[in-house]
């Protein structure tokens, strides 16, 4: 088993009927005690195309042209200085490609964390945005409700990636069932239990997993799992 991909609890609630159509249909859905789900779902559909013209996103993303720039201009500069006449030493030849390959690395760098950061800022516009929708449909939501609310169907949406392994929970104490994600979401209008949905292949349909009964009974109902909790699970399905 991958254990460089992402795993994910998705707790589709306590009623046994969902998780059994789940199992038979190839899905898992989200369970979010949210009478307005339904309203939000092309809003969540739609999330991908989130406009981010905002001011503080256009200015990371001019932040990036200029470091794209700046670049491009001071490796061309590199490479002038390279430039050694005919019949160098071979110790200058090697230090000016050392000098040189320093520079690419620092240069690489903080291209990568610019990046980082614009993808953080993306995925927080992204969640506040949701948190809007909601506000916009009720009168009043404490804030703790509204940030595991938001966060939930932000991850649902849009952190859980194809190839990903999902392990939703089964009404017998300990047992769950684990599948690999193959779908973005998609909301079935005419579904009764199962309307806002992510494709899987199921791989267990029922395994024991008694470490993970910690993480249920909590607020969210989409959490990652990482850390020892994470090694536990593979090395068990390495071992089915």
């Amino acid at each position: 088993m991958d254990d460089s991909r992402n795993c994910w609890l998705v707790d589709t609630g306590y009623c046994q009927k969902r998780a059994e159509a789940c199992l038979e249909q190839g899905v898992v859905t989200i369970d979010i005690e949210i009478h307005l789900m339904d309203e939000l779902a092309d809003d969540i559909v739609n999330l991908k195309y989130i406009d981010t013209k905002s001011s503080n996103f256009e200015y990371l993303r001019e932040e990036y042209r200029k470091m794209d720039d700046k670049f491009r201009a001071e490796l061309a500069e590199e490479f002038e200085k390279i430039k050694l006449p005919d019949g160098s030493p071979e110790a200058l030849q090697q230090q000016k490609l050392e000098l040189l390959t320093s520079r690419l690395n620092r240069l690489r760098e903080e291209a990568r964390l610019l990046r980082e950061t614009m993808k953080e800022f993306d995925r927080f516009e992204k969640r506040e945005r949701i948190k809007e929708l909601i506000r916009s449909r009720l009168c009043y939501i404490g804030e703790g409700k509204l940030n595991s609310w938001s966060e939930d169907i932000f991850c649902f949406a849009n952190e859980i990636h194809n190839g990903d392994l999902v392990i939703m929970p089964l009404t017998d104490e300990s047992y769950f069932a684990v599948g690999k994600v193959r779908g973005g979401y998609e909301y079935a209008e005419n579904g009764l239990n199962l309307r806002h949905l992510r494709d899987v292949t199921w791989i267990q349909e029922k395994l024991h997993i008694p470490p993970l009964t910690k993480l249920q009974g909590v607020s969210r109902r989409v959490m990652p799992i990482e850390g020892e909790l994470k090694a536990s699970l593979m090395d068990l399905l390495d071992k089915q």
